[in-house]
């Protein structure tokens, strides 16, 4: 079975009439234009189908998806079937299983697929909030305060080293644990290639909602889903 490419896969009457109506209202985003969709959508299913979903998507999205991508039959096709501003729906061929795709500044991130029940023109995305913020200190330490979490006393720092060659190491300082049912983590990452650098990352999973710490010497961000 080949590859679904972004020429295999076509839009519906109702979503270039979407399209129309968009660029009619005003400027539209990049990512609402019949390429963009395209190749979004084949991209999406070809994270499912090889299981390469990993950071294309939430973290607190990977794990359902996954379990949903594992019961696919063959897919030779998609058509995507519901076009807003924010929102992108696309029916997978020839088994029909629909995946929902939200805007995420000039492209298209897969969140979930949708249950068999449900309406297409009423589907919802879960409100997602983005900010920065101050981390107190460069560590994971700092990124399990931002997520707001206790380390618990039997949890200990694990560090792990990766030779990159030509002397040069990378090293990951992490925590990894469940607290009260949510899923948790926190690590620092340093990579000694010239020129060195760091950055942090927090994951705090609670069933189907998360937050997300991404962090360098610059700034950090926190993400909240």
């Amino acid at each position: 079975m080949s590859p679904v490419v972004s020429e295999s896969v076509e839009l519906a009457s109702r979503v270039v009439t979407a399209l129309r109506v968009l660029r009619e209202a005003g400027e539209v985003p990049l990512r609402c234009n019949k390429g963009p969709i395209r190749t979004a959508i084949a991209a999406a299913v070809r994270a499912l189908t090889e299981d390469n979903l990993g950071a294309k998507v939430r973290p607190w999205h990977l794990s359902a998806l996954r379990r949903r991508a594992a019961e696919l039959g063959p897919v030779t096709g998609a058509v995507a079937v519901h076009l807003d501003e924010a929102v992108l729906v696309a029916e997978l061929l020839p088994n029909r299983d629909r995946i929902l795709l939200c805007g995420d500044e000039d492209h298209w991130r897969l969140v979930r697929f949708l249950d068999p029940a449900e309406a297409t023109d009423e589907v919802r995305l879960v409100p997602e909030t983005t900010r920065e913020i101050t981390l107190d200190g460069f560590s994971p330490d700092a990124v399990l305060a931002a997520l707001g979490i206790t380390l618990p006393d039997d949890v200990e720092l694990d560090i792990e080293s990766a030779d990159l060659g030509r002397g040069e190491t990378r090293t990951v300082l992490r925590y990894l644990f469940t607290d009260a049912g949510r899923s948790v983590l926190a690590e620092e990452i340093t990579d000694g290639a010239t020129p060195t650098w760091s950055r942090l990352r927090g994951v705090l999973i609670d069933g189907g909602r998360g937050a997300l710490v991404t962090a360098n010497r610059d700034g950090a961000r926190l993400i909240m889903g």
